[in-house]
């Protein structure tokens, strides 16, 4: 009796610690910020897909290699070998999506990424790190970066129009970061008036910045307080968008796992060297079942990272790792059958998820230039 009752105490003490580390972890991380609705979200019956399910794939980089240009160059000469070897359902190369950041107007690196766009790589879009801004002072950052990433032929579609996807420095969205990071209160607005129609910016794990929803694509509604994004409504079938922007998340996934971690993986779609990219992430990706509500035959993988802030991130994107999952990609979710592999930019990921709201139905290539066509440097 006396074993049974220490035995007992000792697996009463195990739990309490077990609980004790896990309110420590969600308080240090931050994850208080998501985890309800991450809660929510898989308590919430799944969609089942009436036929195939069709896999968007797209990297969403936060691509910032300032003064570096070596690490440009690195890309320029790395980047086609590993699209050589990686092809969707449609015989097409891995798509990539550089968000350039607007505060480092160094001519060499836009044309650098332009000769990978015109070669048919993928897209660049718009990324920036702003500060202690009002409306009026961010209302003429955006522009000047705008102005200036045109030149290239970037954020410039081939009706004229601008046009651009967006990823916020540091996450920092609609002022959710503070004045250090932002400053605008009313930035998913300006954004939407300047020509932006969608964001990017999320996941972000440890960050207050993080919205409550997860794993999903909904449109948010502007207002006078900080972070109006933190909460939508999502995308569905027949029922028109009517908010200020679309925030276009990437997956946020929990699981248990023989980890040390408190035997739970918490995965977030991030590349990076510290969590190596492989066939064990991509099966987790395919969890988070991003899609528009109706349409669970079209599903969205968006992975992000920092590609080439140092030799360590670039060496995640266009080495052994990432290379490993994309061929995961392709062995286990494009058999043709039960799945079909697309890689995309985040121009066309936007377009297809607003085909399917809009109820369009069938080979999802026709509607990669739905509504935002191309840009004039992707040479169509």
């Amino acid at each position: 009796m006396i074993h049974v009752r220490l035995l007992r105490r000792l697996l009463a003490l195990a739990l309490l610690l077990y609980v004790a580390a896990w309110a420590y972890r969600i308080v240090s991380r931050k994850y208080y910020y998501w985890l309800p609705g991450y809660v929510s979200w898989a308590l919430t019956p799944k969609e089942a897909a009436a036929g195939p399910v069709h896999v968007f794939f797209l990297s969403a980089d936060h691509y910032e290699p300032g003064g570096q240009f070596p690490m440009v160059q690195r890309w320029l000469d790395e980047y086609p070998k590993i699209a050589a070897r990686h092809h969707d359902a449609d015989g097409r190369p891995v798509q990539h999506t550089w968000f350039y950041p607007a505060e480092q107007p160094i001519d060499r690196n836009l044309g650098a990424l332009k000769t990978l766009v015109t070669a048919g790589y993928g897209e660049v879009e718009l990324h920036l790190h702003h500060d202690h801004d009002t409306l009026d002072s961010a209302r003429k950052r955006y522009q000047d970066g705008i102005a200036w990433f045109q030149r290239f032929g970037f954020l410039k579609g081939t009706d004229g129009a601008t046009h651009f996807a967006f990823i916020h420095g540091v996450w920092g969205l609609d002022n959710s970061e503070g004045p250090d990071h932002c400053g605008v209160d009313r930035e998913l607005e300006l954004l939407r008036q300047l020509g932006c129609f969608a964001d990017f910016t999320f996941p972000s794990l440890y960050m207050a910045a993080q919205p409550a929803m997860v794993n999903s694509i909904y449109e948010a509604t502007d207002d006078d307080r900080a972070k109006s994004y933190d909460r939508g409504v999502p995308l569905q079938v027949g029922v028109k968008p009517a908010g200020d922007l679309i925030i276009f998340e990437g997956p946020l996934v929990m699981a248990l796992a023989l980890d040390p971690r408190l035997f739970t993986v918490v995965e977030n779609s991030e590349i990076h060297p510290a969590i190596p990219a492989g066939p064990r992430r991509v099966d987790y990706w395919m969890r988070s079942r991003i899609h528009v509500k109706g349409r669970p035959e079209w599903q969205f993988i968006k992975v992000h990272g920092h590609g080439a802030q140092t030799d360590a991130d670039a060496s995640e994107w266009l080495g052994p790792h990432f290379d490993a999952a994309l061929s995961h990609l392709e062995t286990a979710y494009n058999d043709g059958a039960r799945y079909k592999l697309h890689y995309v930019t985040a121009r066309e990921a936007f377009n297809l998820a607003r085909a399917a709201a809009d109820g369009k139905t069938g080979d999802p290539r026709q509607y990669y230039d739905y509504l935002i066509p191309p840009y004039e440097a992707d040479g169509r």
